[in-house]
C-alpha cells in the first residue's frame, strides 16, 4: 500500500523545501508531481533579498550578486544600496534541494496527476487519488501544487477564480553595470512594470509583467515594444527570441492554511509577498514553519498541532503582507501615470536607504522570530 506519514502534492519550491525538512525529521514522505522533470521551469531566474545560507543553500545558486537597486520612472531615477540583493538560478536552487533530500525517508514520483482527495468517516483526509485511480495514503496531506491550488481551491482556503500576475522575459546581452538591478515603471509599461536582472558573462534578464487581463494577452508584444525604448536600448541588446514566463496568484492576504490534516504551503495559498512578487524567501520560511508543526503533530498524534503553523506565519508575516497588499494596489493603480510615478520616486528621496530596502524586501523592519 502507498502509505506514508506525509504526502506532498507538488515538487516545486514549497514541496521540495518541505520534503527536505521532513527528511531531517526522518518522516516517511511521498512527493507527487505532475511534471516528468522537476528541473524544467517556465522561467529560470529570480531576484531576491534572500540570504541563501539561512536556508542551507550554497552560493552556487547565485546567478549574480548585485549591490544596487535602481527604481526608474519616466524622468526620475532612485538608486538604493543593498547588501543582500541577488539574482538566483532557479535550477541550481532546486538541484540543491533535491540533492539534500534524505532518500531513505523521502520518495518522489513524477508524471502523477492528482485528481481528488478523499475523506474518512471523521472528516479527515485519508488519501489522494490520481487519474489512474491509484491511491496514496498519508497521515497528513500537503497541497504544494503552486498556482493550481489543487486542494486549497477545492476546500475553500483560496478562491477558485482569483487573478494572476503574469510576466514574460528574455535573456539578453547586457550593456549596463552588472552590479545594478532595475525596476521600471511608468506609462511606457502600460499598467504593468518591468525589470532588468543582471547575470554573469554580460547577460541579463529583461521582463515585463502585469495583472491586467487585457495586457496579459499581449505580454510578448508589449515586451518587444519596451525593448525599443531609448532607456532600455542603452542597457540591453536582444539577441534571441526565446521567451520565458510565469505567474503568481493575486489574492487578498490569506491567513488560513490548514483544514483538519490538510496543510497548504506556497503559491497554493498565495504566500508570495505582494509588494516584491518574489516568493522563494517567504515560501521557504513558511515551509520550514509547516515542517515543524507537522513533526509535532505526528510525534503527539494530534492534528491540532498543525495550526501552530498558521499562528507562527501570522506572527511573522501577516502585518507586513497586509501593508504590502495596500502598497501593491497603489503601484498597479498609478504605474501607467508618468507624473504620479515621477512624484513617487521624488518623495522616496525623503526616506532613508535602509528603510526603503526593508520596505521593498517585504520586511518593514520586522525582526524574524
Amino acid at each position: 500500500m502507498n502509505s506514508f506519514d506525509v504526502v506532498i502534492i507538488g515538487g516545486g519550491t514549497a514541496g521540495l523545501m518541505l520534503a527536505r525538512e521532513l527528511g531531517k525529521f526522518k518522516r516517511s514522505t511521498l512527493v507527487l508531481d505532475r511534471k516528468d522533470n522537476l528541473l524544467e521551469f517556465s522561467f529560470n531566474t529570480l531576484g531576491s533579498f534572500m540570504k541563501v545560507e539561512d536556508f542551507d543553500l550554497s552560493k552556487n545558486v547565485i546567478a549574480q550578486k548585485t549591490d544596487t537597486l535602481v527604481f526608474q520612472s519616466k524622468n526620475i531615477k532612485r538608486e538604493l544600496k543593498a547588501d543582500n540583493l541577488y539574482v538566483l538560478d532557479k535550477k541550481k536552487v532546486h538541484e540543491e534541494l533535491i540533492n539534500a533530500i534524505d532518500k531513505e525517508y523521502v520518495t518522489t514520483k513524477t508524471s502523477i496527476h492528482i485528481k481528488d482527495i478523499i475523506k474518512d468517516k471523521l472528516g479527515n483526509f485519508s488519501f489522494v487519488k490520481d487519474t489512474n485511480n491509484n491511491k496514496y495514503f498519508g497521515k497528513i496531506i500537503i497541497d504544494a501544487s503552486g498556482t493550481n491550488g489543487v486542494f486549497s481551491k477545492k476546500i475553500g482556503l483560496r478562491e477558485k477564480n482569483g487573478s494572476l500576475a503574469t510576466g514574460v522575459e528574455y535573456n539578453v546581452a547586457y550593456l549596463g553595470d552588472p552590479q545594478k538591478m532595475y525596476l521600471l515603471s511608468g506609462k511606457d509599461f502600460q499598467g504593468g512594470y518591468g525589470w532588468i536582472f543582471p547575470l554573469k558573462n554580460r547577460r541579463a534578464i529583461i521582463g515585463f509583467g502585469t495583472y491586467n487581463d487585457k495586457v496579459v494577452k499581449q505580454l510578448k508584444k508589449r515586451l518587444n515594444e519596451i525593448l525599443e525604448l531609448p532607456l532600455i536600448k542603452a542597457l540591453v541588446l536582444k539577441d534571441n527570441d526565446n521567451v520565458e514566463g510565469g505567474s503568481v496568484p493575486i489574492t487578498p492576504v490569506l491567513e488560513n492554511f490548514v483544514l483538519k490534516n490538510l496543510v497548504c504551503v506556497g503559491d497554493s495559498v498565495s504566500q508570495v509577498n505582494p509588494i516584491v512578487g518574489e516568493g522563494y524567501k517567504f515560501i521557504f520560511e513558511a515551509s520550514i514553519m509547516a515542517s515543524k508543526a507537522i513533526e509535532k503533530s505526528l510525534k503527539y498524534n494530534d492534528i491540532n498541532y498543525l495550526y501552530e503553523y498558521e499562528t507562527e506565519w501570522k506572527n511573522r508575516f501577516s502585518a507586513n503582507y497586509k501593508r504590502s497588499k495596500k502598497a501593491q494596489g497603489k503601484i498597479y493603480k498609478f504605474t501607467n501615470n508618468d507624473v504620479v510615478m515621477d512624484l513617487a520616486l521624488l518623495l522616496m528621496r525623503f526616506r532613508s536607504n535602509d528603510r526603503l530596502i526593508k520596505s521593498i524586501s517585504g520586511e518593514y523592519g520586522l525582526e524574524k522570530k
